[in-house]
Formats: structure tokens, C-alpha cells, sequence
């Protein structure tokens, strides 16, 4: 897997989450609204962390390992 293989699995994953966020209030009768802001802040946490995973990938190297691949 390539580094922009990774990357758009991060952003499919991101907009997967974003759209379960915005479909939540639907669920509201069902669930109830404790369950409702739980799975919201989860999703965003989840979103953050795979920001953070996009923003350490996307960083240039600041040296080599010299390990070989």
C-alpha cells in the first residue's frame, strides 16, 4: 500500500464518520440522548486521531534510519 493509498483510506474513513455524526439526531428516539453525545464525541475523537495519523504521514522525514526496506 502506497503512502496516497493510506491517506485516501484515512479520508474515506473520515467522511464515513462525518456522515454517521449527521445522520445521529435521526436516531434520537431510538438510542436516546446520552447515547446520542457519546457516539458523537467517540466520531470526533475518531476524527482527530485520524488528523493527527494524516498529519504525521504527510511529514517530511527529518532523517533516514538507514534501515534497509
Amino acid at each position: 500500500m502506497t503512502l496516497e493509498d493510506g491517506l485516501e483510506l484515512i479520508q474515506n474513513y473520515k467522511k464515513a464518520l462525518e456522515k454517521f455524526i449527521e445522520t445521529l439526531p435521526e436516531q434520537s428516539v431510538q438510542l436516546g440522548s446520552e447515547m446520542i453525545n457519546i457516539l458523537t464525541m467517540n466520531s470526533k475523537n475518531e476524527i482527530s486521531n485520524l488528523e493527527a495519523i494524516e498529519k504525521a504521514l504527510n511529514r517530511q522525514p527529518k532523517y533516514e534510519s538507514g534501515l534497509s526496506e
